[in-house]
């Protein structure tokens, strides 16, 4: 979620070698654009078993507030005024607690359009066009492998930049692992699951996989990272594997290369759970 990805205008057109050759150059992708091709066409089904016994995070959402021994909303290190994602220029919104809703055992992450205070990198008052809510296990839960498992509903609109992903508990990037990311482009949707460690990245492109409630599932092993969306395995990644310990987040995001102003949706989520291995 912190790498900075740019798409020339029109490429993005399903199913077509060239999008997948602007995934692959977007993401610094060491795999060829065939690899790619073969991994978005060819989708193997293979359900997901987490590890026997009780998961060490069993996260679910009922009544009307967070757990707040768990989770926090923001990233660590701005939580005391409200937070951006300082490192990603085509991110456009502030995150607020009031943006975070639980309501029917669901947790919903509030993308609205509305005139709000925040402050730059600097720590400079500025006023950000769209408002917004995430999620972070940071402090409450960080660790190193495992299997998670994530009950979501994406929003797919244009200007909207859902994600599920893990990053460094030092504070530090890379490394970052990102379960899935979705862009909402010109009413067509691309779906990436990769990690990214040092300036070595490898993605896979997955269109109109992530519509509607979805279990996304990720195996973290000290040799290999594989990632499922409901029964299917998406990809799976044998170098690259991060060795540190790491925390979840789940946020919402305005894109500013698509259309801007369209900040205005909601991610959805049910349940996360993680068994450490």
């Amino acid at each position: 979620m912190r790498r900075r990805y740019k798409f020339a205008s029109g490429v993005l057109s399903i199913g077509t070698v060239a999008v997948l050759a602007a995934v692959a150059s977007a993401f610094g992708a060491q795999a060829s654009v065939a690899t790619v091709a073969r991994g978005a066409a060819r989708v193997p089904r293979a359900a997901p078993k987490p590890p026997s016994g009780k998961p060490a995070l069993d996260a679910t959402f009922g009544g009307k507030r967070l757990n707040t021994k768990i989770w926090d909303t923001c990233y660590p290190l701005e939580s005391q005024q409200g937070c951006t994602n300082f490192g990603n220029p085509q991110e456009a919104e502030w995150y607020l607690p009031s943006q975070v809703k639980v309501s029917g055992g669901v947790v919903h992450l509030v993308a609205q359009r509305k005139r709000t205070v925040g402050t730059t990198s600097t720590g400079k008052r500025k006023v950000y066009g769209c408002r917004s809510g995430m999620i972070t296990s940071y402090p409450g839960f960080k660790f190193e492998y495992g299997f998670v498992q994530v009950v979501a509903n994406i929003p797919h609109a244009d200007g909207l930049w859902p994600a599920l992903w893990l990053a460094a508990a030092n504070g530090k990037y890379p490394p970052e692992i990102d379960m899935v990311e979705s862009w909402g482009v010109s009413h067509e949707t691309a779906s990436f699951y990769h990690p990214v460690t040092g300036n070595r990245s490898r993605a896979t492109y997955s269109p109109r996989l992530t519509r509607g409630w979805k279990t996304y599932s990720l195996s973290w092993t000290k040799s290999t990272l594989k990632y499922w969306v409901g029964n299917k395995l998406v990809l799976t990644i044998k170098g690259n594997v991060p060795h540190q310990s790491m925390y979840f987040l789940a946020n919402l995001a305005e894109y500013l290369p698509a259309k801007a102003g369209r900040c205005n949706g909601q991610l959805q989520i049910r349940s996360v759970k993680i068994w450490k291995n």
